[in-house]
């Protein structure tokens, strides 16, 4: 399973870089991650009742959940690190999360939905292609690691968008 998360991340990382969304690492904060393990469970319930119609959807949401919480961790973590997982839904909760968090929270949708199509499309594509049979144990876990990594992505971009990056000292 490590395996598949260590390749899907490098995977969607050369994607992301190559399509000038990073500029060479997967940008992270222990704040974020931490914030990943409190949305998780909410944001997987939401996801697996959509993901058979909307796998990229689903997927695409998991990047837009990271690109917020990095957005929010920016502007005032303080304010911020508590707030609930349906801070981050739209008026029709998961269904319209995304028009909610490019529009209301990131105030930016230009290039934050190009990079989440993108990612989400090279992601579901390496899931497919995992060779894990569809509604097996494995081929959920797989899925589960799939959105992890793709919050991971979506953070890194809109830190990467927010101007940070890593600098040797």
């Amino acid at each position: 399973m490590s395996d598949y998360l260590n390749d899907l991340t490098d995977y969607l990382l050369k994607a992301a870089i190559g399509s000038g969304y990073l500029k060479g690492a997967l940008l992270s904060s222990p704040d974020i991650d931490e914030a990943w393990m409190n949305y998780a469970a909410s944001f997987y319930a939401d996801a697996v009742h959509n993901f058979n119609e909307y796998p990229e959807f689903c997927l695409a949401c998991a990047g837009y959940l990271g690109m917020a919480v990095a957005h929010l961790w920016d502007k005032n973590w303080e304010q911020y690190k508590d707030a609930p997982y349906s801070f981050f839904q739209g008026p029709r909760g998961f269904d319209d999360m995304d028009d909610h968090i490019t529009g209301n929270i990131l105030r930016e949708s230009d290039k934050s939905v190009a990079a989440m199509e993108s990612c989400s499309v090279a992601a579901c594509h390496f899931l497919y292609k995992s060779g894990a049979e569809p509604g097996t144990a494995e081929a959920y876990k797989l899925f589960l690691k799939t959105m992890e990594v793709m919050y991971r992505i979506g953070a890194a971009i809109e830190l990467c968008r927010l101007g940070y990056k890593f600098e040797k000292i």
